[in-house]
């Protein structure tokens, strides 16, 4: 019996799905497909181009703390700093609006970032490559913002569907993709369980999800600050009820750090490790039991 894996959206805490798969390349259990959304979808491109985990989660922290990414995280990513699982686009606007951006500009373009940013930062983390050159199968799930529908992506240039995978939208242009226009799927599935479990029916499938808990609030004084709590509401409902889909839900515990908290990113890696480990006799029951 093997195992399908979906891996959450979390920015830079998708470090801790190395982790996670790390110890599943240990035990020596077999992954039979890779379903990935943002965050990802970057990991599960990388570990399902090379499925290394140990030494991909060296890479990308060298990356990451590279000058050059710095520089193109600087320019763009971090103008979105408050966008995260908490959040959502609205407070990832409002944080761009307090840092100068005009609300006009979103009323004469797609987004507040440049087209060309998020593309840059794709190429950066996931390389050329096809979903041909994959060493074990791969899916990246979108939504299309014309459709109304979550699409999932298995043919065609890796770099490009990722890059769809991870627009949020209002901050990084919507990506144009075979006529549909595609942005990051984390305000209505932020785990791909259900693509997994569509692709792979007869494998267990095991979601890892990074994403900061919703915390309770302790007052609500404007009407972005509703707008905003209700959004995040429905986010986290829609998350934990496909959640419930998934035969194991692993949890990295990743404390408070945003999504763009590039520090310490080797801790990531093993919060990744520590809640896999923690589920191993859970996994390893479910597999004996579906033999």
């Amino acid at each position: 019996m093997s195992v399908a894996v979906a891996l959450g959206g979390g920015g830079s805490r998708g470090l801790a799905h190395l982790g996670a798969l790390q110890v599943l390349e240990e035990e020596g259990i077999e992954i039979s497909s890779v379903s990935g959304i943002s965050a990802g979808a970057i990991a599960g491109a990388r570990w399902s181009l090379d499925p290394d985990a140990a030494v991909l989660a060296l890479r990308a922290i060298e990356v990451m703390s590279s000058p050059d990414f710095r520089n193109i995280r600087l320019g763009g990513l971090m103008l979105a700093a408050a966008s995260d699982e908490e959040n959502g686009p609205f407070q990832a606007i409002r944080s761009l609006l307090k840092r100068g951006m005009h609300l006009a500009n979103l009323a004469r373009r797609s987004s507040v970032i440049e087209e060309g940013v998020l593309e840059q930062l794709i190429e950066i983390l996931v390389g050329a490559g096809t979903f041909d050159d994959c060493r074990v199968p791969f899916q990246v799930v979108a939504l299309d913002l014309l459709e109304a529908r979550l699409v999932t992506i298995s043919s065609g240039h890796l770099a490009h569907a990722v890059e769809a995978s991870c627009s949020l939208p209002g901050v990084f242009p919507p990506v144009e993709h075979e006529g549909m226009l595609l942005c990051d799927a984390g305000a209505v599935s932020s785990v791909p369980v259900a693509a997994a479990r569509a692709s792979d029916p007869d494998s267990v499938v095991l979601a890892v999800d990074p994403s900061r808990r919703l915390l309770p609030t302790q007052e609500i004084e404007t009407g972005i600050e509703s707008l905003q709590r209700v959004a995040s509401i429905a986010r986290n409902w829609l998350t934990e009820n496909e959640l419930e889909e998934a035969d194991i839900v692993i949890r990295p515990q990743v404390g408070i750090r945003t999504w763009s908290d590039f520090s310490n990113l080797a801790s990531l890696v093993e919060a990744g490790r520590e809640a896999m480990k923690r589920s191993l006799p859970q996994l390893h029951e479910l597999l004996v039991a579906r033999q």
